[in-house]
This record gives structure tokens, sequence and C-alpha cells, in this order.
């Protein structure tokens, strides 16, 4: 059958537009890969001493959205110029003094909320990629703060919203206790009276989020320090850091938001020793094509 319209359209167009749908379609299946990183980079990286090799490492990861801590010395505009150098057009950041938070994403970010008052760092509640996130940077000992991001994150539950917490969240975790043990020098000695040092990941864990990493990269069991910190914070030997370490960095999805997750893990090397004192986390989603959107 030949179908013309008014512009006298051939019948080879006519497969070539058939065609184009199939084509785009294995591309937006393509990009519902959700690729997100979490890492407190020690006051702007190394001291804004390490931006280029920060910013050279997270542009070889391509991820999709960056959760950072301790953007000390930095400000949006300086955040801006870092995000696009590892393709991301959109950032934003808690705040321009102290320790600040911030969020990078290859799509719009929609600030929800700046919260400072009544925390010790404060957090970042963001949307971006159809995902709520909250960049947190906990105190020890300040187990209030997730109670309270904890409240904010209920309604959104109950609403069918995807939730993800990242940051540091300076505790531990009950299921790395194994590992915990074999530590002589603990900078929060683990112990009943201190319960406080798991009270944070626990309240998560009560309401129902996953931790990505213990889920998908058991053997991952320490996050901080690296050996950076012979040059930052006094520690003389390396044997010294590898006495310390311990996890305290996480992501943290929803429990329907984490059936989707594909993998999480702790990335450690001789590269990433230069750059901070923490280890970054990487997570990967394979979401549903309902499950993303511009925002």
């Amino acid at each position: 059958m030949i179908i013309t319209n008014h512009a006298g359209l051939k019948p080879v167009a006519l497969t070539l537009l058939v065609l184009i749908p199939s084509v785009s379609s294995a591309f937006s299946i393509e990009k519902n890969t959700l690729k997100i990183i979490n890492w407190n980079v020690l006051y702007g990286f190394n001291y804004n001493k390490s931006i280029a090799q920060g910013v050279k490492w997270i542009k070889g990861q391509n991820s999709d959205v960056v959760a950072l801590q301790e953007l000390n010395g930095l400000n949006l505009n300086s955040l801006k110029n870092m995000a696009k150098q590892w393709g991301h057009e959109h950032a934003v950041i808690l705040k321009e003094e102290g320790f600040p938070v911030g969020l990078t994403s290859r799509k719009p970010i929609e600030v929800i909320e700046r919260k400072v008052e009544g925390f010790h760092h404060g957090y970042l509640h963001a949307k971006t990629s159809g995902i709520h996130f909250f960049v947190v940077h906990f105190w020890p000992y300040k187990d209030h703060e997730a109670k309270a991001i904890i409240e904010k994150i209920k309604p959104l539950l109950k609403q069918g919203k995807k939730v993800i917490v990242a940051g540091d969240f300076n505790t531990y975790s009950e299921k790395d206790n194994d590992y915990l043990a074999t530590k002589k020098n603990l900078r929060f000695p683990v112990s009943e009276n201190k319960r406080s040092l798991y009270n944070v990941v626990n309240i998560f864990e009560a309401n129902d989020f996953v931790d990505l990493v213990y889920k998908h990269d058991k053997k991952a069991k320490y996050s901080y320090p690296s050996p950076i910190i012979m040059a930052t914070k006094g520690t003389k030997t390396l044997e010294e850091v590898k006495a310390k370490r311990k996890r305290i960095d996480f992501i943290f999805a929803d429990k329907t938001l984490q059936t989707f997750s594909t993998s999480a893990t702790i990335k450690i090397s001789k590269e990433l020793d230069i750059i901070s004192d923490h280890y970054p986390i990487l997570a990967e989603f394979k979401l549903p094509s309902e499950a993303r959107s511009t925002r």
C-alpha cells in the first residue's frame, strides 16, 4: 500500500519513520542505568591541593549523580565549574562556609531544603533523576540528626517517592562487628555504653532503608582512612592507618528503590590515597523506564 501526504511522502520515507522509534527505544533503555558516587573529599579535595586529581577521577567514572561532603574552601561557582569537567551541567551546595555538602548531576536539580540550624554540618535535600537525595555529614553521638531526616522522609515514602541517603555517617554498622572487633585503635571504641556509634545506621535500617555496599559487596569493610592521614592527621605508619580503618560512609536506598540496584562498592586505589582520607562509594541501578525523569 502506498501512503502519501500533501508533500508526496514516498514509501521509502515511511519505512525510515517506522525504524526510528525502535532506535530511540533502545537508546532510552540504555539511559535507564543510573550511576551514583558518594565521597567525602577532605576539605575540598585534600585541602584544595588535589582538585585536578579528584576531578579527573570522577570524570573517569562516567557517573550520573555525585554526592560530596567537606567541600571546604569551595563555593557554588567553583563546584559548578568542577562538575562541568566531569560532565555534569547541574550542581548545588548546602552552604559556603564550614563543612558544606553538595550534589551534582547530569539532569536538572530541584533543591527541596537546605537545613543547617540544629545540625552540626547540616544536610541537603534535592531531587534529580526522579529521586530524592539527602546528602548528609553526620556528627558522632548525635543521632537526632538521623531521626529528623527520617521524619522528613516518611511522607515521601508514603507518596511512593524514591529516596537515597548518602554521605559521611561518622558511625558504624553492626553488620561490620566481626571486622571492627579486629581493630585495636579505633577512634571511637565500640562498647555497650556508646550505642550511638550504631544508632544512626540502625535508624535507617529500622525504616527499611538498605545499605547498598553491604548488599552487593560484603567484603568492603572500610571507607576511612587512606594513607593521606599520615600527612594530615599525625598518623605515623601505614600499620597505624590500617588499625584505624572502618566503614563510616554509606549510600542507603529505600526498600523499593534498592531492588533496582545492580552493584555497589567502595573504590580503593593508590590514586585515591592522595586525594582524600575517605574512599568513594559507587552504586549503580537499572531503573524501569517509568522510574526515570528529567528531575
